[in-house]
Formats: structure tokens, C-alpha cells, sequence
């Protein structure tokens, strides 16, 4: 192989392996985000639950 076909396939290598990080660097982050969304949503399912029931108890 000649010089720039090295060179070449060094830089193929070089940017699978930025792009593959950066891949599981994305889906590591939408997992925790998700993570954290369905925490958020139940806290405040649970929070509207309870205030509609104060309501209710308030309007007897």
C-alpha cells in the first residue's frame, strides 16, 4: 500500500471511531434524559392527583 492509502485509511478509521462515540455518547444521554422525564412526569401526575383531591374535598 502506498503512503496516502495508509493516510486514508487512518483518517476512515479516525472518524468511524468520532462518530461511533459520539453515538453511544447520544443515546447515553437520551437514555438519562429519559430517565429523568418519566420521574418528572410521575411526581407530577402524583402532585395533580392529590391537589384535584383537595379540590374535590373543598367543593362538598
Amino acid at each position: 500500500m502506498t503512503t496516502i492509502e495508509i493516510l486514508f485509511a487512518m483518517a476512515m478509521i479516525v472518524i468511524w471511531g468520532c462518530f461511533g462515540i459520539t453515538m453511544v455518547i447520544s443515546s447515553v444521554q437520551s437514555f438519562i434524559y429519559d430517565r429523568r422525564r418519566e420521574k418528572r412526569e410521575l411526581e407530577r401526575d402524583a402532585r395533580d392527583r392529590e391537589y384535584h383531591e383537595e379540590r374535590m374535598k373543598n367543593l362538598k
